[in-house]
């Protein structure tokens, strides 16, 4: 784990206290081999652990995990300097995980379809352009610039206005779909041509509100993990697909480490993912996860991410609770 080279029985003798002879390592670790918890990169090389032998020691051999004095006081004081929307905190957590451990780190926060519209705004820019705002029951917001004809008259805004004060606020997203919105359009009567455009965009910037959203933090130590920019570009591609990678971290019910060989993707053979799941105010879920190589310190990074992910969570149920307020 401290230098990523096979370990030969001339170096344990070396590290264990009362070691035996190199003779008896040697056996020893060649019927580790055969049991398929080592592995000789080389002849003549060393050994390294396979993926079985460091699931062993995740689950059996590793110490009782507690987060470090250090690195407690580091999530703590990083967390203090943060004051955002329910939405953005994730990604700021991702941020000061990344920081500490040195490897890039990926958040997801899904929010559960209780979503709803807060309130529409039109706000005229100039003459012939007007900004669409959307701000959310959970304090997102969305905004697009439009152009409107030079018939688009203040009778017109204040016609939206009153609609959607009526039909769209308080409404929740899923509720806002294409046949929902194409009713509404219809039953404008004379108004509906010229009031269309306004509430296409209306739609359109809803469906860009995402129920899930997926961040990656520390990109650059993604291309040092991997070694290949190749490589790293390709896991970017994947965390951007979304879907993948919240099948993933899915997996992390029943065990905080995913190894990258078992996923399926190739692009993650040689990494591993260890993460953890948070819930908050009742309406937030999600998931932080580190990547990195296999030869992580998992002693250091798995208490980490676990507390890092339970302070996250009372960081968002307490944000949540000061908007309401």
């Amino acid at each position: 784990m401290e230098t990523g080279e096979p370990i030969g029985s001339k170096i344990l003798t070396g590290l264990i206290e009362n070691a035996p002879s190199s003779a008896t390592l040697r056996n020893e670790m060649s019927e580790l081999s055969q049991m398929g918890l080592l592995e000789q990169p080389h002849t003549s090389a060393g050994r390294i652990p396979t993926n079985d032998g460091l699931k062993l020691y995740i689950k059996n051999l590793m110490p009782d995990l507690e987060i470090g004095k250090s690195e407690k006081e580091f999530i703590d004081n990083a967390f203090e300097g943060i004051n955002d929307i329910p939405e953005k905190l994730p990604a700021a957590a991702g941020k000061i995980i990344s920081d500490l451990t040195g490897l890039p780190v990926i958040t997801c926060l899904i929010t559960e379809d209780t979503t709803a519209i807060k309130k529409v705004e039109i706000l005229p820019i100039s003459r012939n352009s007007v900004m669409l705002l959307i701000i959310t029951n959970d304090g997102r917001t969305r905004n697009r610039i439009l152009r409107i004809g030079n018939d688009f008259n203040s009778d017109l805004l204040e016609r939206f206005k009153h609609i959607t004060e009526s039909k769209i606020n308080r409404k929740p997203l899923n509720e806002l779909t294409l046949g929902f919105m194409q009713g509404l359009i219809a039953s404008l009567g004379v108004d509906s041509l010229k009031l269309m455009p306004l509430f296409t965009a209306v739609y359109e910037t809803v469906n860009e509100i995402e129920n899930t959203t997926v961040d990656l933090s520390g990109m650059s130590r993604l291309y040092n993990v991997c070694g290949s920019e190749e490589t790293a570009d390709k896991i970017v591609s994947l965390v951007k697909r979304r879907d993948p990678i919240i099948s993933l971290l899915s997996q992390i019910d029943d065990q905080s480490v995913v190894f990258g060989a078992d996923t399926g993707y190739r692009e993650l053979s040689a990494d591993s993912i260890v993460a953890a799941k948070f819930n908050a105010a009742d309406k937030y879920k999600g998931y932080i996860a580190v990547i990195g190589p296999n030869r992580l310190s998992y002693d250091k990074v798995i208490p980490s991410i676990k507390y890092t992910a339970e302070k996250l969570a009372q960081v968002i149920a307490q944000a949540q609770k000061d908007m309401e307020d």
